[in-house]
């Protein structure tokens, strides 16, 4: 009897079903029971068998779709008892999974894979691919920690042997992720040997992004510790070649970064040019890129002061990257709908995605949004009743930041300690006097234009209190020159 004979037998008893007719005919069970009945009827030998043969024939007669097929491919090689069979055709799945935006998928691949190689199978190329591909997923979905290690064990075991643009590649990804997690070149000398050394294997190989990728983590870092004029025009110069040779997903989150940075310096027409940018490449369908310019839109409309808008933008990432499971975006957007919550002086709304976004920066290893959390965080504990608990998250805040030099988490914790300081009751005028003369003097290093003019009214409020009338018009005049000049929501013309 031929094969399509007792698969009519079978469909006709109710044991099997017709799945689908094309492109090939397919057949699958009525009953996960019948199928697991069957399936341990047999022998363990002979179920090794026909996974190998299963994996052959599908090899043999779908070459051309190897890359479609690989997840079940691999699948079969497992369960025929060939780990390292399967590894190559796991990598393929996660890189094919990863092209389809499924990110959660590619990422089990990429752990299997890594999982079949023993520590002596000797195709580095295979593993570099594998770990790759999971730190290209993971930074998002997880932990930091755990993709850099998976790097540098990958290319210890024989960087000299592999292909330079996957050991490139990696050392691209090294620094990238200890970028992210707050490290600096000035005082890591791993970030800074990884940095060169992706920029050094790019230009031996003629790749235009060589040192387009390095020049624009130097703009983020400078960015993120308060160096926002430098780090703009770092950034604005490293895009071009990025924008037209790189990855939708890089270039997306890097538009994105340079238009919070104009933003925050009051440039709205160059944020939104960036952000449009970011919002084109998005359109790619990567989910990842679509949240990302979602939240840079909410920086733009809290700093121009549509806070209502902003906050209610940054809630609603907030929800998007939780049910993503997208980490890095979630400690963002948590973080920036706690700062348009305490821009309306609503500090029970910003407990919430304050706290939330602490705890996703601490598991992730995203040290600058830690910082900004527990300086905003110490503000609203205190404002809620818990004054001890308010003092260590301002002395955390502040400590963090000294440490990273990170002079934008010091100028917003300082500003919003000021602003506590002064609704307090009893206020103490003179300690938010303190606070706010340093917060402006930041603001005004850093070219933080919005918050300046915010915190130079705040400062002349400070200033009425404590009986200084002239002083406070000064800083009152000044706030409302600057705020607007750049067309701030919430100054009035």
């Amino acid at each position: 009897m031929s094969a399509r004979h007792e698969l009519g037998t079978l469909e006709a008893s109710g044991l099997v079903q017709v799945a689908a007719l094309e492109p090939e005919l397919e057949y699958l069970f009525r009953h996960a029971l019948v199928q697991d009945a069957a399936y341990s009827s047999l022998l363990k030998q002979d179920r090794r068998t026909l996974h190998r043969l299963a994996a052959d024939t599908l090899l043999t007669l779908y070459p051309e779709r190897q890359r479609e097929l690989a997840a079940v491919i691999a699948l079969h090689l497992e369960r025929a008892g060939d780990p390292a069979a399967a590894a190559e055709h796991l990598v393929i799945a996660g890189e094919h999974a990863l092209e389809r935006f499924a990110n959660r998928e590619s990422l089990a691949f990429f752990d299997r894979a890594a999982a079949s190689l023993a520590d002596d199978d000797p195709r580095i190329d295979l593993r570099l691919r594998a770990a790759l591909g999971a730190a290209r997923v993971s930074w998002t979905f997880g932990s930091i920690d755990g993709p850099t290690e998976r790097l540098g064990r990958a290319l210890a075991s024989g960087e000299e042997r592999a292909d330079p643009k996957l050991v490139g590649d990696a050392y691209f990804w090294i620094a990238f992720l200890r970028r992210m997690r707050g490290e600096r070149p000035e005082t890591s000398p791993t970030l800074k040997h990884a940095a060169e050394r992706a920029a050094e294997i790019g230009r031996a190989r003629g790749d235009p992004l060589a040192d387009a990728f390095p020049n624009a983590f130097a703009g983020v870092g400078m960015m993120s510790t308060g160096q926002l004029r430098q780090g703009a025009n770092v950034l604005a110069e490293a895009l071009p070649p990025i924008l037209a040779h790189g990855d939708p997903l890089s270039s997306a989150i890097l538009s994105g970064l340079l238009s919070v940075t104009y933003s925050r310096l009051g440039e709205f027409a160059e944020a939104e040019r960036s952000l449009a940018h970011a919002e084109r490449l998005a359109q790619n369908g990567d989910p990842i890129a679509a949240l990302d310019t979602q939240i840079a839109r909410s920086s733009l409309l809290i700093e121009r002061g549509d806070v209502a808008e902003g906050e209610a933008l940054a809630s609603t990432c907030a929800a998007r990257s939780e049910e993503l499971g997208a980490l890095a975006c979630s400690v963002a957007s948590n973080v920036m709908a706690g700062i348009g919550h305490l821009a309306r002086d609503d500090a029970l709304g910003a407990k919430v995605p304050l706290e939330r976004g602490d705890e996703l920066a601490q598991v992730s290893n995203m040290e600058s949004f830690r910082t900004l959390a527990q300086g905003m965080l110490g503000s609203v504990r205190t404002q809620l009743g818990d004054v001890p608990g308010g003092v260590a998250a301002w002395t955390l805040a502040l400590e963090r930041s000294h440490a990273m030099h990170d002079r934008s988490g010091e100028a917003m914790t300082l500003w919003q300690r000021a602003r506590t300081r002064a609704r307090a009751t009893p206020p103490n005028h003179a300690a938010a006097l303190a606070d706010i003369d340093a917060a402006t003097k930041l603001l005004e290093e850093m070219e933080a234009r919005p918050s300046l003019a915010r915190s130079l009214r705040d400062r002349a409020q400070i200033l009425r209190a404590l009986g200084r009338a002239a002083d406070a018009d000064v800083a009152d005049q000044r706030s409302r020159a600057i705020g607007v000049e750049l067309g701030l929501k919430d100054f009035a013309p």
